[in-house]
């Protein structure tokens, strides 16, 4: 995780820069589309600050009140960043609707132009760092600032066209751009929430767990996977498991088969914490019996 940090420094810093010249540019240039870009580039400076925040918190080990330490900090943080981005968002389509209605008829400076394509080069780059940097740390809202970070390239390209259709006498395609970049913006914030909603509520994309119920069920003395959930915990996944084995096995035995499930499991680097109980496949066998016989029995 502290690795991870240097990408939202990176993140924070390249932003701040934009953010202030794109901002200055735009008042002074004239161009709604390249106001609304720094506008996005603020929210991603609020966007990479929680990132961090959250990436610092999450370091911060067990304690009374958090027993499985503090790694959801970083999706907390992460949630809130996002609300602040749809709240941008929508005050850049305010902004861009009303310019609409009234187009400027001043010239747009061709220096709005060249910050713009800059601004898309540079963060494509910070995209493709931050994205590796995700895959090796594991960091999910490192991932999550690697897609901000490839939306706001777009977001740029965006005012290129904006301006260029005033240069050739469309003015109003300048103010057109800010709301498709005020929609942008609005759909990276939702992309950045909904994998942080679903692990706060315990949810798991089901396709990172694939593979792993026949993992269990390979092993000596597993006859039976009975039961197998996980839940999001930060960037990493608890593991429950039920598995069915001979009832004849001793105790012993059992908890050694419990371990070689443990290990297996854990050898999965998102896998944090795995929880195994055992239960003797005969008996279970006789209670599906009778609840199947019961349930028949009824309907009749």
């Amino acid at each position: 995780m502290e690795e991870a940090q240097k990408g939202a420094w990176l993140s924070i810093g390249a932003y701040l820069l934009l953010a202030i010249v794109k901002l200055a540019v735009g008042l002074w240039a004239h161009s709604e589309a390249v106001s609304a870009d720094g506008l996005n580039n603020v929210t991603d400076i609020l966007l990479s600050i929680a990132i961090l925040i959250g990436l610092k918190v999450s370091l911060q080990p067990a304690d009374d009140d958090h027993h499985y330490g503090h790694k959801k900090a970083e999706t907390v943080a992460t949630l809130v960043a996002a609300s602040f981005m749809v709240l941008v968002g929508l005050e850049v389509w305010i902004r861009a609707i009303t310019a609409i209605g009234n187009p400027e008829t001043i010239a747009i400076h061709p220096v709005a132009l060249w910050i713009s394509l800059l601004s898309a080069f540079l963060m494509l780059m910070v995209s493709l760092y931050n994205a590796r940097l995700s895959k090796k740390t594991g960091s999910r809202a490192l991932a999550a600032a690697s897609k901000d970070n490839r939306s706001d390239a777009w977001v740029s390209i965006g005012a290129v066209v904006g301006i260029v259709g005033t240069w050739i006498g469309y003015p109003w395609l300048d103010a057109v751009s800010a709301v498709v970049i005020g929609f942008l913006i609005i759909r990276t914030g939702w992309e950045v929430a909904k994998p942080a909603i679903l692990c706060l509520t315990d949810g798991v994309d089901q396709s990172s767990l694939q593979g792993m119920v026949d993992e269990v069920s390979q092993i000596d003395q597993v006859q039976k996977v009975i039961k197998f959930r996980a839940r999001s915990h930060g960037s990493c996944y608890h593991i429950e498991v039920t598995i069915g084995v001979d009832p004849h096995l001793s105790v012993l035995k059992s908890h050694e088969v419990t371990e070689q499930v443990e290990e297996q499991l854990l050898k999965n680097k998102q896998i944090e914490y795995v929880h195994v109980h055992v239960e003797p496949v005969e008996y279970i066998e006789i209670n599906s019996n009778i609840k199947d016989e019961s349930a028949l029995h009824y309907h009749v």
